[in-house]
């Protein structure tokens, strides 16, 4: 388990469930996919409505002093944008027939709420690698750049993220000193040079919806077989291939399974479209790379197991060609 998956403090599981007492809510015996948000910062607890329909509870956590965020980040604000997209969401799609995700019951009134409650999907039960498909990867990253992004911009109270080169430079300047005591001069100097190389291939491109965290433990699968997209703290506009970047590095399948990935993922793209993507998903691993190593020093330091495996990870997305992309 890793830091940004741990068990949540019995404090914040007391808050949850007293908001299950102040709706009229009764904790549920259900099984849990997991029992906080990819990178802690809400509480999930299955729950029945007084007639037994099935919900889903999502406490957002207060911060914590002490913890090491991304520097670029709000906390309050994972909960205004989480809200602000399922209010997005009930009045564009309230089928869901847009993108697929668990419809809105309740969010709270407050200023970042503390909590939605949500349709609670019943899941496909077995190993993940039999559950979730290629295919359902592809499809939800579809409907997300699917989705207009006229319908998102200008809508009050929503912080979205931005997802782009020139985030991730911001995003990486704000790293500096614990960074740059990792990685050294030299190879700051090469992500510099890189980022502004990337910017030359990616400024002109359209933006798209950005999940911002499309992982596997972000994907549920129903027993019908239908994939639905949740957790949606980190959503904005961006890069278009930051998603499947997200992905492919995050998930722990065999390798042959994400050299296909890749593959499948370049089949259509020939040419100079090919070459931009190449340098989205670049840019966008730099980036993850960089924050992991800010991350390992700051809670390990010199003890941090994971640095050789993130250096080669920057350096890969830093080269490009084989050593990073299938031929």
């Amino acid at each position: 388990m890793t830091p940004e998956t741990a068990e949540p403090s019995a404090e914040h599981v007391a808050a949850a469930r007293a908001v299950l007492d102040e709706l009229g809510l009764t904790e549920s015996p259900a099984p849990r996919m997991r029992p906080v948000s990819g990178h802690s910062s809400s509480v999930l607890i299955p729950c029945d409505g007084v007639d037994g329909r099935p919900f889903l509870l999502k406490y957002f956590i207060p911060p914590t002093d002490g913890r090491f965020y991304p520097p670029e980040i709000r906390l309050a604000d994972y909960a205004r944008r989480e809200g602000a997209f399922y209010r997005f969401l009930d009045s564009a799609d309230p089928g869901r027939t847009l993108l697929p995700a668990p419809k809105t019951i309740l969010i709270d009134s407050k200023d970042p709420p503390r909590w939605i409650l949500l349709q609670r999907i019943a899941w496909a039960v077995g190993p993940r690698e039999e559950v979730l498909a290629m295919d359902h990867v592809f499809e939800l990253l579809e409907r997300l750049r699917g989705i207009p992004l006229e319908m998102l911009l200008g809508r009050r109270h929503f912080p979205l993220n931005h997802w782009d080169a020139v985030s991730y430079i911001e995003r990486a300047r704000l790293m500096y000193d614990p960074v740059l005591y990792v990685i050294g001069e030299s190879r700051w100097n090469r992500v510099q040079e890189f980022f502004q190389e990337a910017l030359r291939w990616l400024e002109s491109r359209k933006p798209v919806v950005v999940h911002g965290d499309f992982t596997e433990q972000n994907i549920l699968v129903d027993e019908e077989g239908r994939p639905y997209l949740v957790d949606f703290e980190r959503v904005g506009i961006g890069n278009a291939d930051h998603d499947f970047a997200w992905f492919w590095i995050h998930t722990s399948r065999p390798q042959v399974w994400k050299r296909r990935l890749v593959e499948r993922y370049f089949e259509d793209r020939v040419g100079s479209e090919r070459i931009r993507s190449e340098w989205g998903i670049r840019a966008a691993l730099v980036y993850l790379g960089l924050r992991r190593l800010r991350f390992g020093y700051l809670t390990q330091g010199e003890e941090d197991a994971q640095r050789g495996p993130n250096l080669a990870l920057l350096d890969a997305a830093l080269r490009g060609g084989s050593d990073l992309f299938p031929a």
